[in-house]
């Protein structure tokens, strides 16, 4: 057992040398963690506010509350007040999406009760950007009706909110990056340490050693996990200070994101072992992150895009850690399963995780 322990330090002091070695590494795994970070909000960032032209030809305080109704349309729109000739030319540019005119003799006729057409010139290169200006211009439109108490309007909204606080769409993003950030850093720097060794050939040399070969690989993987974990207190600290985020269950992040760092870490001694390169290894660890982030709840709770896609999420341990990151951070269940099964489904994928890496690796030295 002695013997055993002081390989297992052996290879965690090995390892800490070879990282202060390579203090570049050590840098670009703190670096990914908050590239990922900013990553996810530009898609925050550009599936919203589309920049929208305002041609107002009839400058009434009609069409003044109809433009702030617009500017209220679900942070739908990022609205320029310019001509129709500068909204026609950017247009054509690509810089705008749509371009809503308000024409002359707007507010006297609405005043009447006339119906009045609102052009609208939509930029149609995206149908996803064309849909959702065609949402939120109907949606404008009947709540200026209703703010203004227009007679005939016989349909009104009665809005009951499930929570009891709204979550904005970036601050949901960056928390469920924290665990596209423990799967990109952790595994990648488990999976590079073991690959490493059967580079370098002393993978073989262990398969000799007196005491138990995996020793000193987790050694190094308990080190690579440490310097993880600091990466993600690094994101943490960002999310919380760059973002103001503010969790409001901490040590049930803390669990959350301290099983995340195990499971990916195992996951990337397990590839490690199969691949056996650093460069092949890595790539792979980078190709399989955003699929397994994106089916996992990151954009938006799984269960809303059907029940295949919601299926085949629950194969990822990605999916019960977004479930237990939303509800530490903001107080959020994003699975119809319960946080506390969520909790339980990653202690089980480490204990699988470890147990598939131990037993791969095993398998692969002996060879």
């Amino acid at each position: 057992m002695n013997g055993t322990l002081g390989a297992i330090w052996a290879g965690a002091r090995a390892e800490a040398a070879q990282l202060r070695r390579s203090p570049l590494l050590v840098l670009l795994a703190a670096v990914q963690a908050v590239t990922f970070l900013l990553l996810v909000s530009l898609f925050g960032l550009t599936g919203s506010r589309a920049p929208t032209a305002i041609v107002d030809e009839d400058h009434g305080p009609m069409a003044r509350a109809f433009i702030a109704q617009l500017a209220e349309a679900h942070r739908s729109f990022a609205l320029r007040t310019m001509s129709r000739s500068d909204a026609l030319a950017q247009l054509n540019r690509g810089e705008l999406v749509a371009m809503v005119t308000i024409p002359h003799g707007f507010s006297d006729a609405v005043a009447r009760g006339d119906t009045v057409p609102i052009g609208v010139t939509i930029d149609n290169v995206d149908a996803d950007l064309t849909d959702d200006v065609q949402r939120a211009l109907p949606s404008a439109i009947g709540a200026f009706a209703q703010k203004m108490q227009f007679t005939g309007i016989r349909l009104h909204p009665a809005e009951r909110d499930v929570l009891n606080h709204d979550t904005d769409f970036i601050p949901y993003l960056v928390v469920s990056a924290l665990a596209l950030d423990a799967l990109i850093v952790a595994g990648v720097l488990s999976a590079i340490s073991v690959a490493r060794e059967f580079e370098s050939g002393t993978a073989s040399v262990l398969a000799l050693s007196p005491t138990h070969p995996l020793g000193p690989i987790a050694g190094r993987v308990i080190t690579t996990a440490l310097v993880s974990l600091g990466a993600m207190a690094l994101t943490t600290v960002i999310v919380v200070a760059g973002y103001g985020v503010v969790p409001q269950n901490p040590i049930e992040l803390l669990a959350g994101l301290a099983a995340c760092v195990a499971i990916f870490s195992c996951v990337g001694v397990a590839l490690g072992a199969l691949i056996k390169r650093t460069l092949p290894v890595t790539a792979l660890v980078f190709g399989i992150a955003l699929p397994l982030y994106i089916d996992s709840g990151s954009l938006e709770p799984e269960r809303f895009d059907g029940n295949v896609i919601w299926a085949v999420a629950h194969l990822s341990p990605v999916y019960y850690a977004v479930g237990v990151l939303e509800d530490a951070v903001h107080g959020l269940q994003v699975t119809p399963e319960p946080v506390w099964l969520d909790l339980l489904a990653l202690a089980g994928w480490a204990v699988i995780a470890v147990l598939a890496a131990m037993r791969l690796l095993s398998r692969r030295v002996a060879r």
